[in-house]
């Protein structure tokens, strides 16, 4: 079972919210919040890096591969940002997740999409809904990137996610759920996994939790039978 978190940083805007928050992070964290320039940017990594430290809590240091992709023992998990929002989202087998606010550039369009693709799905509808299309389109992909642990190593344009409307991976043993997402925001999940609760997390529970537990359905990690 995958268990996905949605949360919006925009509270973190109180300086005492942020500062409280920050606080909780390692020094490793902090200094990549430190690194970005604007407001925003800042509250997103403060945010996925409460998230970081609930896995740490429970299993240990997280640790990046030679491929940029977080890593702990015993648990999988992914995140992503776009926006005012943070995506997490944690299971017992490789996961990718993806967010992306709608009013990405179009232009990269044909880059990342099959030529096939493109003709099908963005050159068929009107001008004014190819962009929610296309970011449809686009967190499939880099959801199924994600939890292959590839990300851009795997050329988006070399495969597709759309077989009529209905998005399938490109792996028969991977499977690209799209969920709930806030207005004007896409969000995908790939894994093995088949099941997928989604929830919109608050920021004050992060801050005061103690371990990925506390936020999890039950308390814990659901298994999937092998």
């Amino acid at each position: 079972m995958i268990q996905c978190f949605i949360t919006d940083c925009s509270p973190l805007e109180d300086t005492q919210l942020f500062s409280r928050a920050y606080a909780l992070l390692s020094e490793e964290r902090r200094e990549k919040a430190d690194f970005y320039r604007f407001p925003k940017d800042k509250m997103l990594s403060v945010v996925a890096g409460l998230y970081i430290r609930l896995i740490e809590q429970s299993y240990g240091n997280v640790t990046a591969d030679e491929k940029g992709k977080l890593h702990a023992v015993g648990v999988e998990f992914n995140l992503s940002h776009s926006g005012h929002y943070v995506a997490f989202a944690v299971s017992d087998r490789p996961v990718g997740v993806d967010i992306e606010a709608v009013g990405r550039n179009m232009d990269i369009a044909r880059r990342v999409m099959t030529e096939e693709e493109y003709e099908d799905y963005i050159d068929t509808v009107e001008e004014k809904d190819r962009e929610d299309v296309f970011i449809r389109m686009w967190t499939a992909k880099e959801s199924y990137m994600k939890a292959l642990g590839l990300g851009f190593r795997l050329a988006p344009e070399t495969f597709r996610v759309f077989h009529g409307y209905e998005l399938r991976s490109p792996d028969e043993t991977m499977r690209i759920q799209e969920l709930s997402a806030p207005e004007r925001y896409h969000v995908s999940v790939c894994s093995e996994d088949v099941g997928c609760t989604v929830k919109f997390q608050g920021i004050m529970e992060l801050i005061n939790a103690d371990s990925i537990e506390d936020i999890l359905d039950n308390g814990h990690m659901v298994k999937r039978a092998e």
